[in-house]
C-alpha cells in the first residue's frame, strides 16, 4: 500500500468526524484522548509514516499500560478507538461511525424503516436520541427476522423473548431498554400500530444485583498521600487536590473545575454547583484540607488570572482539563507508593470517595446525612459507595479524623 504520513491520516480521520456533524467536544476528545497519543509515540520513535507493525506494537503498549495500572480503562478505550479509526482509513480511505452505522437500517423493511422515522421524530430533540434508535433498530430487527412482518401479531411473549436476548449483550443496560419499549409501544399504540397490552410486562418491578465495590483502605490513603513532595509547586498541588478529596469527597471532575470563589474562608466552606447533577453543594472546609489548599495558592500556584483553583504546572498554566487527569496525579503517587490497581479493587481516586462515605456509616452518620456529603439526589444513591464487606469494613474501622491526622 502507498506510504501516508501520520499526521495527514489524523488529519482525514478528523475531517471526517467534522462531517459527522459531531459536536465540538466530542471532536476535541478524540483529537486529544484518541490521536494525539498515536501522534506522539510516532514523533518519539523518529518515524512521520504510518506502519501496521507500530500500530500492533502500539496496541501492546497501551495493554501493558493498562494492566500495570499506567492509564486508565477509560484512557485506553480512547486510544484504541483512535489506532482503530486509523487502521480503517488506511485500509478503506474511510471510517465507518459504528453508533451510527446504517447497516441495520438497510437489514429492515420498509415498513419498520417508516415506523422508526416516526417515532424518532416523535421524540423531538433529545440528548440520548441515539439510545432510542439504537435500542429501537435492534428491536425492530428481532421482530422481522422472527417472521413478524408488521405489528398485527405481535405479543407480550415476543417483548419478553427480545429482553431475554438483548440482556445477554446489555446486562447493565436494561433500564435502558425498557425506557425505549415503553415509549416505544405508547406510539404505536396510539399511531394504531398495535393493541397489544403490554404494561403487565414492562412495569413489572424488577430486581437489580447489585455489585459490591471495595474502597481503598486508611493505611494506603496515608501512603499515597505521603508519596507527595510538598516542598514543590506541583507538590503542594497535588497534595492540596489528595487533602480535598479525603475531606470532602468531591467528585474528579468538580476539583477539576474548582474556582477559586468556591472556597468560602470566612465560614470555612466549599460551596460549588456539581457537574454531574448540576445542583449546589456545600461542604465543611476541614482544617487540613484548608491548610494544604492555602499554602498551594500562597506558595505553590502559578501567578495566573485563571478562575480556577488547580492549574497545571508547566506554561501556559492552563486549567485540568476534567477529571481523568485528577485521577492520573493519584495514580502516579499509588504506583510511586509500590500499590498495584485492578479493575475492581477500589484503589482509585473515586475510591476514596467510597472510603469517606464508608466511614461516615462506620460511624454512625445516618444514610440521609451520608448522601446530602456525597452530593446525590437520594439515599439510594449512597449505598452503592458504601462497601458491605464485613472484613474491608474491619480494616477502614479507624477514627474518622485519622484519615487526615497524618497527612499533612
Amino acid at each position: 500500500m502507498n506510504k501516508i504520513m501520520i499526521q495527514e491520516l489524523i488529519n482525514c480521520a478528523l475531517k471526517q468526524l467534522y462531517e459527522l456533524n459531531l459536536c465540538g467536544a466530542t471532536i476535541a476528545s478524540y483529537q486529544s484522548r484518541a490521536f494525539r497519543p498515536i501522534s506522539n509515540f510516532y514523533q518519539k520513535i523518529g518515524e512521520d509514516y504510518y506502519s501496521s507493525n507500530l500500530t500492533e506494537e502500539l496496541k501492546k503498549l497501551y495493554q501493558v499500560q493498562y494492566i500495570s495500572g499506567g492509564i486508565s480503562r477509560n484512557t485506553v478505550n480512547w486510544r484504541m478507538r483512535g489506532i482503530g479509526i486509523l487502521e480503517e482509513i488506511y485500509r478503506c480511505g474511510r471510517f465507518e461511525w459504528k453508533v451510527f452505522a446504517k447497516r441495520k437500517e438497510i437489514l429492515l423493511s420498509s415498513y419498520y424503516d417508516q415506523l422508526l422515522s416516526g417515532f424518532i421524530t416523535s421524540i423531538g430533540d433529545i440528548k440520548r436520541i441515539s439510545i432510542y434508535q439504537s435500542i429501537t433498530q435492534r428491536y425492530f430487527l428481532y421482530i422481522s427476522t422472527h417472521r413478524h412482518y408488521n405489528f398485527n401479531n405481535v405479543s407480550c411473549m415476543d417483548i419478553r423473548n427480545f429482553m431475554i436476548e438483548i440482556s445477554e449483550s446489555r446486562p447493565k443496560s436494561m433500564d435502558d431498554v425498557v425506557t425505549v419499549l415503553k415509549r416505544l409501544h405508547y406510539y404505536l399504540r396510539n399511531e394504531g400500530y398495535t393493541c397489544v397490552r403490554f404494561e403487565p410486562l414492562l412495569f413489572t418491578p424488577r430486581s437489580r444485583d447489585k455489585k459490591i465495590i471495595p474502597c481503598i483502605s486508611v493505611d494506603e490513603i496515608r501512603n499515597v498521600a505521603e508519596q507527595v513532595d510538598r516542598e514543590t509547586p506541583s507538590g503542594k498541588r497535588d497534595n492540596a487536590i489528595l487533602q480535598l478529596e479525603i475531606y470532602t469527597g468531591l467528585r474528579a471532575g468538580d476539583i477539576a473545575n474548582l474556582r477559586l470563589t468556591d472556597i468560602d474562608w470566612k465560614n470555612n466552606e466549599v460551596r460549588l454547583v456539581q457537574g454531574k447533577t448540576q445542583e449546589q453543594l456545600t461542604l465543611p472546609l476541614d482544617k487540613h484540607a484548608g491548610a494544604a489548599l492555602i499554602d498551594y495558592i500562597l506558595n505553590g500556584r502559578p501567578k495566573s488570572n485563571a478562575p480556577y483553583m488547580f492549574l497545571r504546572s508547566i506554561a501556559p498554566y492552563n486549567k485540568f482539563k476534567d477529571g481523568v487527569s485528577i485521577a492520573c496525579i493519584f495514580r502516579k503517587y499509588l504506583k510511586k507508593a509500590g500499590l498495584s490497581h485492578f479493575e475492581g479493587d477500589g484503589r482509585t481516586f473515586h475510591g476514596i470517595r467510597r472510603t469517606l462515605g464508608t466511614e461516615m456509616v462506620i460511624q454512625g452518620v445516618p444514610i440521609t446525612t451520608v448522601s446530602q456529603v456525597l452530593g446525590h439526589h437520594t439515599s439510594n444513591a449512597a449505598i452503592q459507595y458504601i462497601s458491605l464487606n464485613i472484613d474491608g469494613l474491619r480494616q477502614c474501622a479507624l477514627e474518622f479524623s485519622s484519615i487526615g491526622g497524618g497527612v499533612r
